[in-house]
């Protein structure tokens, strides 16, 4: 018992619940009427998302780059063979940061050290399919690897160059 006549284990649970009724107070119904659980690592991974946009449309490279690790790189759907590594990234994306809009549908897979996450931003003729690998750098999250598909075939990838043409292969 404590001073206010609860256990530390009842205690405990009523502070979970709290967290838990606050998590679904904050998520929205999807049109089947579920309300998806939002986690810990949605939430964390959504602030880092949002933190790594804000800094590129603020074209803040080195503020964005410090966000990533040393050998980041891009792998665009349209261009799978051709990685775009950190500094081209960079440089391409204070060009032209892309849609302004809040990730969505957001998955957290977390592997101790590295956690994949995946979600959508933006939508309709715009709309990126993003899948980013982060590791764990000490304390901190760094982006080490981003795949990313436009959800429509019409969709712009910020931070990748301007398609080359293909070069004829001889058989």
């Amino acid at each position: 018992m404590n001073i206010l006549g609860c256990t530390t284990t009842s205690l405990l649970l009523a502070m979970g619940s709290i967290v838990l009724a606050a998590d679904g107070a904050l998520a929205q119904p999807t049109p089947t009427g579920r309300i998806p659980t939002v986690s810990r690592l949605v939430k964390l991974f959504t602030e880092h998302e949002v933190q790594l946009e804000t800094l590129v449309r603020e074209r803040n490279a080195t503020a964005a780059g410090n966000l990533l690790t040393d050998d980041f790189e891009l792998r665009a759907g349209p261009q799978p063979g051709r990685p775009v590594p950190r500094a081209d990234w960079l440089s391409q994306s204070m060009e032209s940061p892309g849609p302004d809009a809040s990730p969505t549908q957001m998955a957290v897979h977390d592997l101790g050290g590295t956690a994949v996450v995946s979600f959508l931003r933006g939508g309709g003729k715009t709309g990126l399919f993003i899948v980013d690998v982060w590791r764990k750098s000490g304390e901190e999250w760094k982006l080490a690897i981003r795949y990313i598909a436009p959800s429509s075939a019409t969709a712009p990838i910020p931070g990748v160059p301007p398609a080359e043409p293909a070069i004829p292969k001889k058989y």
